[in-house]
């Protein structure tokens, strides 16, 4: 497999792109790591340049507050963390006979196979984060487990589907997805807003919520057992 595929996290990308990029590298390759028999060691080193990557790259996104000296530490942390990612790719993911082709397409390398690989069934759930923001909306993060603090989409997810209903204070929530009335979104992104509307003020949204594999629906994760409620400011 070596030469097929390459670290997808390159110096053009943008802020935005580099950051949603490397957090689906990394978690990937920590779910993976194992069965990919990739070092301990290795995949601590990742997750620790990860950790101190994140937050220097949150301190720059409000430009009323940050600092040049915020900027230049992005910028240098940055560039040692794509320069491991890279020399991490070349020698755990790239030439490793253990990574199926299909999921070294999660990691996003690019296959010389131009038909692309099924991926697996989704087994987990996503963990949410949920706030009420004035005006009716209602505000959510995604993450794959209940350790990490940022938001982050599953490696076999295209996106996060949401079902949910706007429940009259003092009713009683839905019991499941199919429940009559329910509105679904689907968001491609792990942090998306939800408008309810002032007109809904004091009543409760329920939310369910599941991983979607968009081309292989049947791959999908199961949903949530339990709405996630939130009154709706």
């Amino acid at each position: 497999m070596s030469g097929n595929t390459t670290s997808p996290l390159g110096t053009r990308l943008s802020n935005d792109n580099f950051n949603n990029g490397q957090g689906i590298y990394v978690n990937g390759v920590v779910t993976y790591a194992v069965a990919w028999s990739i070092s301990a060691p290795a995949v601590a080193a990742l997750v620790a340049r990860r950790a101190e990557y994140e937050p220097l790259y949150n301190k720059i996104q409000d430009k009323n507050t940050r600092t040049k000296n915020d900027v230049v530490a992005h910028r240098r942390c940055r560039e040692i963390y794509e320069k491991e990612l890279r020399d991490f790719h070349n020698k755990w993911i790239d030439g490793n006979d253990s990574i199926p082709a299909q999921d070294k397409m999660i990691l996003g390398g690019r296959e010389r196979d131009i038909e692309p690989s099924p991926r697996g069934k989704i087994h987990s759930t996503p963990v949410i984060g949920q706030r009420a923001l004035d005006g009716g909306s209602i505000e959510f993060w995604v993450r794959v487990t209940t350790d990490q603090t940022r938001p982050s989409m599953h490696p076999l997810a295209d996106a996060v589907e949401c079902k949910y209903l706007i429940v009259p204070k003092g009713e009683m929530p839905p019991e499941d997805p199919d429940a009559s009335g329910i509105k679904t979104v689907v968001s491609k992104k792990a942090r998306f807003i939800i408008s309810c509307g002032v007109k809904n003020a004091g009543d409760t949204f329920y939310g369910f919520f599941r991983w979607v594999n968009l081309t292989t629906p049947a791959n999908s994760g199961d949903w949530t057992t339990k709405p996630k409620g939130v009154v709706i400011a």
